[in-house]
């Protein structure tokens, strides 16, 4: 794989793509997009919406494909934000690995890229070959395009956008991890009304959980469990985990309203450990999942990963596992740079960025 190559820090004034390489959902939340553009803008950004609506299946691959290449190409663009994950994006793999020119003008001119969920499979392709450094974190819909005021201090807009813009930013380390106070245990009311004003409803976090203390450094790597599962059997962009600190979390039920199902959850775990994914793991943290949100439901949740990566094979293991961090699926999100050199402490309750990630 290239060595890693940290992208340039966002600098004032500079234009921002959003692109959507995997759900295709632009025209169906056009309130939500000119919600996440005007957040852009108030801080000085210049915004381009690289969006062609499909009209089939190839005609779907045929855009993504061409949108990203703008993206990455066009030396106007200086940064890229996904607008959502989806269920797509290997469709996009085969033409993009085979893409060598590509590829060398990704490494010519670096570009920051932000996503999560299902554009786990787009920061893997960077890593594996072009060396890029990416960034997971929020997209616009509906994390960056939510209905409240980004300069309300409490609000879950300000949370994303103010760690968002800490990580591509500032060329200084990123330190400690923040944490939020209060999440949002239901998805975004624009998703039962694309017209929605309301801004999510939230609730006291549980705060993060030590399933297993330690103390450790590793260069983090990831993004969402069921994603990286399906990723592993792609030969040209698996990562080598050795000494990872691994990061995972889970998305919503297809209901929307509950959390990805235990047994899938289990499964997730299991194929990532069937991969090797954890056998010489520094350390892991784990996001927030949506949908387990009393006790008796995060234990249940915590027991799967006690009974797959603290027990059995991996009784032996000493790697700390630290649960219920505000990232992937959860509002708000911290956003995390793939490849930063990280800690994790339990004795001082720290998880923290050690090192510059952008230039």
């Amino acid at each position: 794989m290239p060595s890693t190559i940290p992208p340039k820090a966002l600098k004032p004034g500079a234009s921002i793509a959003f692109v959507s390489p995997s759900a295709r959902l632009n025209d169906r939340l056009p309130a939500v997009m000119a919600r996440a553009t005007s957040v852009l803008k108030g801080r000085g950004y210049q915004v381009r919406e690289l969006y062609t609506p499909d009209t089939g299946i190839q005609s779907s691959i045929d855009h993504r494909l061409s949108e990203l290449r703008t993206a990455f190409t066009d030396p106007t663009i200086d940064a890229v934000i996904c607008t959502i994950g989806g269920t797509a994006f290997t469709e996009l793999l085969p033409a993009m690995i085979a893409d060598t020119e590509l590829h060398a003008a990704i490494r010519a001119n670096p570009k920051i890229v932000v996503g999560y969920s299902d554009i786990t499979g787009l920061h893997w392709f960077l890593h594996a070959l072009t060396g890029l450094r990416t960034f997971y974190g929020p997209g616009a819909i509906a994390e960056l395009g939510e209905a409240n005021s980004v300069d309300d201090d409490t609000s879950p807009l300000a949370f994303c956008a103010k760690h968002l813009f800490r990580a591509i930013t500032d060329s200084q380390p990123i330190g400690d991890v923040a944490r939020s106070p209060t999440y949002a245990p239901d998805v975004d009311p624009c998703w039962h009304d694309a017209a929605s004003t309301q801004g999510p409803k939230l609730a006291p976090t549980a705060g993060w959980i030590w399933i297993r203390p330690g103390k450790a450094q590793g260069r983090l790597f990831g993004g969402c469990i069921t994603v990286m599962a399906r990723l592993g059997g792609v030969r040209a962009i698996s990562p080598d985990w050795k000494g990872r600190i691994v990061f995972m979390e889970t998305q919503m039920g297809d209901d929307m309203v509950s959390g990805l199902a235990l047994d899938r959850f289990r499964a997730g775990v299991a194929d990532l450990i069937a991969q090797g994914v954890f056998d010489d793991a520094a350390g892991l943290v784990i996001g927030r999942p949506f949908g387990y949100d009393t006790d008796k439901l995060r234990a249940d949740y915590i027991g799967v990963i006690k009974g797959l990566l603290c027990e059995g094979r991996f009784a032996d293991k000493s790697f700390p596992i630290l649960f219920n961090v505000d990232f992937g699926h959860t509002v708000p999100m911290v956003t995390l740079p793939f490849d930063g050199l990280a800690e994790l402490d339990s004795d001082n309750d720290r998880f923290a960025i050690l090192e510059p990630v952008v230039l």
